[in-house]
């Protein structure tokens, strides 16, 4: 399996743990970094590395950062045929409850969102595995 799909896939199982015990900041963290990694396994399937775009920089990238994952699984249409552009758009979101969770102390993370954000991301792992089983 490919390293970025497993990694996803363990930090979905950390979110869904997470969540059980009530650990909603955990919980979307980790949900995030589940959907995140996915992105990362689907836009390398397609091809493209994060050379292909500018860094917060201005030069080509040398990782994958957090604003061109989320822009490009949403923007780029052969990513978000895949996932659905509802679903790849959902990203950003994840995103911002990630940065809600894990820096804004003074913001309560609701049960639903942590709910959702986990649902969400299951979305997006098991989309992105399968379409690497059917494009190996």
């Amino acid at each position: 399996m490919n390293p970025e799909l497993e990694l996803a896939r363990a930090l979905l199982e950390d979110a869904k743990l997470l969540l059980t015990h009530g650990r909603h900041r955990s919980t979307v963290s980790r949900a995030y970094y589940a959907a995140y990694h996915a992105g990362i396994a689907l836009l390398e399937k397609l091809g493209l590395k994060p050379q292909n775009y500018a860094g917060k920089s201005g030069r080509p990238a040398n990782r994958w950062e957090h604003g061109i994952v989320t822009a490009e699984v949403a923007a780029n249409p052969r990513s978000s045929a895949i996932l659905t552009s509802s679903v790849a758009l959902q990203l950003r979101w994840q995103y911002m409850q990630r940065i809600r969770g894990d820096y804004r102390a003074q913001v309560t993370i609701s049960t639903i969102t942590a709910q959702t954000s986990v649902t969400l991301a299951e979305q997006i792992v098991t989309t992105v595995e399968g379409y690497h089983a059917q494009h190996p």
